[in-house]
């Protein structure tokens, strides 16, 4: 494919994506529920005993924690969900679909299946299965790995922003992301990554983005071997994950 045809693949995917969103908002807003909630009560109702702990809720739903915390506020206000202090761990907090979450969900699964089977229909059925087979393969390279992956504890600058930093300080562009912050006693303190370090390289695979290097964690096992400049010095980590 030409650097156009794929441009054009990429923006009809957008575009696809949102025409399906709505339509399915639409489905489910005669349920009174968003798509956001939806996924919420959904996952709770797969889950054993209809209960998961906060963190691998957020994991399932691909939420940020400040996202699905209001979330939750919400579905617990209208009696969907109860939220509890985790027995084993005080920090952690349960979620549990309630029963009034479970006759709201009875109602609206139906409209978004229906909804759903109809937008797949536009396809042949051998198109369907060919999207379901390659958009599995293409999430994966967005979310690889376990849906609770293991962190190096520091915080990252995108390269536009660490690009402006170093040429503050005298030193020269290059692809990467920055290290703004290192968490004391996290895997990349104990490897020994310090503020500054501009991160190139993650497993052999270009760093470009913080998302290349939230990949490369992901999809890490036990080790990751970073290079990296600090200053105009080129270095090699490995960083022991948990």
């Amino acid at each position: 494919m030409t650097a156009a045809d794929t441009t054009a693949a990429v923006d009809a995917t957008i575009a696809v994506a949102a025409h399906l969103e709505a339509e399915l908002e639409e489905a489910l807003a005669e349920a009174r529920l968003t798509r956001a909630s939806f996924t919420v009560l959904d996952a709770l109702d797969r889950a054993p005993e209809r209960t998961l702990g906060q963190r691998e809720l957020l994991g399932r739903l691909r939420r940020t924690a400040g996202t699905l915390s209001v979330r939750l506020a919400r579905l617990e206000k209208a009696g969907l969900i109860t939220r509890t202090a985790d027995p084993e761990d005080r920090r952690a907090t349960r979620v549990q679909l309630t029963e009034a979450g479970q006759e709201l969900l009875g109602r609206a699964r139906p409209l978004y299946e229906q909804r759903a089977q109809r937008l797949a229909d536009a396809l042949p059925e051998s198109a369907r299965r060919q999207v379901a087979e390659h958009f599995a393969n293409w999430l994966e390279f967005f979310e690889p790995g376990d849906d609770q992956a293991p962190r190096l504890g520091i915080a990252v600058v995108p390269a536009a922003t660490a690009n402006r930093m170093r040429r503050a300080v005298g030193l020269p562009e290059h692809p990467g992301v920055l290290v703004v912050r290192v968490l004391p006693d996290g895997p990349g303190a104990t490897a020994g990554l310090a503020r500054g370090d501009l991160l190139t390289a993650a497993d052999d695979q270009d760093i470009r983005t913080a998302a290349d290097l939230d990949r490369a964690v992901r999809r890490a096992r036990g080790h990751l071997a970073l290079k990296l400049l600090r200053g105009a010095d080129p270095l090699e980590l490995e960083v022991a994950l948990g």
